[in-house]
């Protein structure tokens, strides 16, 4: 057998290529920023995370007290009354979280790209590195998704966070206005609910318009920054 199998994988590498030789700056620039863009991930998810708990308590919340005010009301007057002055408020308050988790989800993107590019200077800097990387080290995909082990495609836009809060938004505006026609015109449970789906439908589809957009948008930013960095 081979003497070479012998040897660990590390001092094989050793000997097929030799290190490049970094200055200890350029190290603990890189080591810093790769931190430093980890850090600012973790706190993009958490507050993701902590504005659609705030939300979705806020929603969970406002349902029981329109059963409560509807069983007490025997769906009277009150009960419209207070569902239509609380879901607009409820809507309001969810087109403010899925601004924000869009944007956090357009910066968590942001600094992952920026992770690449700097495992990226890795591998140019160390080739022989190359097998012990599972991730992407290219920056070039104009996709907005990294490859880690998920195939990109238009449904992903439905799957973000920003995404379920849309849903939640368009569920709240066509209730809205399935009882607003009730209250005022008292049309049949039919045309009603069918006016809700539709003002759902309608809602969702804006929603993740305007969010394919920006990230469409964050794609061309990012291919003009990083076009400008180069030249």
């Amino acid at each position: 057998m081979p003497v070479e199998e012998h040897m660990p994988g590390m001092e094989r590498l050793k000997d097929e290529q030799s290190l490049p030789e970094l200055s200890s700056q350029i190290v603990t620039i890189l080591t810093t920023g790769h931190y430093n863009l980890q850090t600012g991930r973790s706190m993009t998810v958490a507050d993701a995370n902590g504005r659609c708990t705030l939300f979705i308590g806020a929603v969970s919340g406002a349902l029981i007290a329109i059963a409560f005010t509807g069983q007490v009301s025997s769906m009277g007057t009150a009960f419209f009354v207070f569902s239509l002055v609380l879901l607009p408020s409820l809507f309001l308050m969810g087109l403010i979280t899925f601004e924000r988790v869009l944007q956090s989800g357009i910066e968590d993107l942001t600094y992952a790209r920026g992770i690449t590019r700097i495992r990226r200077l890795y591998l140019e800097s160390a080739p022989q590195l190359q097998p012990y990387f599972l991730l992407a080290a290219d920056d070039k995909s104009r996709r907005p998704m990294l490859k880690v082990g998920i195939h990109p495609s238009w449904w992903q836009v439905f799957l973000t966070t920003a995404g379920m809060i849309a849903a939640i938004n368009s569920v709240l505006v066509g209730v809205f206005v399935g009882l607003l026609l009730s209250a005022l015109f008292t049309l049949p449970l039919l045309a009603c609910t069918s006016a809700g789906v539709l003002t759902f439908l309608v809602s969702f589809g804006i929603h993740q318009r305007y969010q394919w957009g920006q990230w469409s948008r964050l794609e061309q930013d990012l291919a003009a920054l990083i076009e400008a960095r180069r030249t």
